[in-house]
């Protein structure tokens, strides 16, 4: 048994155009009509909802929309128009994975058949819709990678209000392996950026759980006035929220002209490329993004990329 990857990341629309104009005119990705059909899509994952399927390398978008004014998605954006609902954790043995969450006190929501997918109980993982699917091989076709302008999905951000709980959940509960080169934000030089500016308006304590080709990034604020501070507070009851997604791209500055251009809002304007930096970022704001915090950044591989950790 084990957990090999982010499966595919859950985002909540009013409508699926929503959803395909952000990833495909903003940038360049593309619906795969094999298996969700535009415009009317597949049913969805949620019951109740249409679906379509925007792959990002080994996973997808699942951009999910209503059919009706009733149940937990419609009742979502009614409240918040759209945003990130769940992830998908792909499993080889999704039987004894759960098993194990079970016996760590992580429960399944609704019925389910002892094999296939299944929700995770929200009130065992800290606040955090979890779906555990089997290991299905997962494959699109070049196709359907659009044009380039994404690669990948770097990380799946949660902001969380306690290490501990982060590292029980995801550690302990989950078995999964903390990246020991990766964590940072206790010290204040971890905020210097390599222009030499202070970016500690937002200062948070930052782990990383390699999974797949993706990794489940979790920041704790470590004082209590910073928007991620504020974010615990306000919309993290039992502990943890998903915050953003990292989408990779080879080429920030052209991810962030052609997100622009399909009228994606910038929230700070991407450092010159003549300034040298090792990791050029382009945040957008969620407003313009079918509800849902992007960075686009273009990290390098770190020392360990190739291991996953454990």
């Amino acid at each position: 048994m084990a957990f090999t990857k982010v499966h595919h990341i859950g985002i909540l629309v009013e409508e699926l155009e929503v959803g395909r104009h952000v990833f495909c005119d903003g940038w360049g990705l593309a619906v795969n009509e094999h298996r969700s059909p535009w415009p009317g899509g597949r049913p969805g994952t949620l019951e109740g909802t249409s679906s379509i399927e925007i792959p990002v390398g080994e996973m997808y978008l699942e951009i999910s929309a209503p059919n009706g004014d009733t149940g937990p998605a419609a009742e979502f954006v009614a409240d918040r128009r759209a945003g990130m609902y769940w992830i998908a954790l792909a499993s080889t043995n999704v039987a004894a994975d759960v098993a194990m969450l079970r016996a760590n006190g992580v429960a399944t929501e609704g019925d389910w058949d002892g094999a296939g997918a299944v929700f995770l109980d929200p009130a065992d993982t800290l606040g955090l819709r979890i779906q555990v699917v089997p290991e299905d091989g997962y494959y699109t076709h070049p196709h359907y990678l659009g044009a380039g302008i994404l690669t990948g999905m770097g990380h799946v951000g949660i902001a969380a209000r306690s290490m501990d709980e982060i590292r029980d959940l995801f550690g302990t509960k989950f078995g999964l392996a903390e990246d020991p080169h990766e964590e940072r934000g206790l010290d204040t030089d971890d905020y210097e950026d390599q222009a030499g500016d202070v970016n500690a308006d937002d200062p948070v304590h930052l782990v990383e759980y390699p999974l797949g080709g993706c990794v489940i990034e979790i920041s704790v604020p470590t004082t209590d006035d910073s928007g991620t501070a504020r974010l615990v507070q306000n919309r993290a009851p039992l502990g943890a929220i998903y915050h953003h997604i990292a989408p990779y791209a080879p080429d920030v500055h052209r991810s962030a002209e052609t997100g622009e251009a399909a009228g994606l809002v910038l929230i700070d304007p991407v450092p010159p490329r003549e300034e040298g930096r090792e990791v050029h970022v382009a945040w957008f704001h969620p407003r313009t993004c079918a509800g849902t915090l992007i960075e686009i950044w273009d990290r390098p591989p770190g020392g360990g990329h190739m291991l996953q950790y454990g």
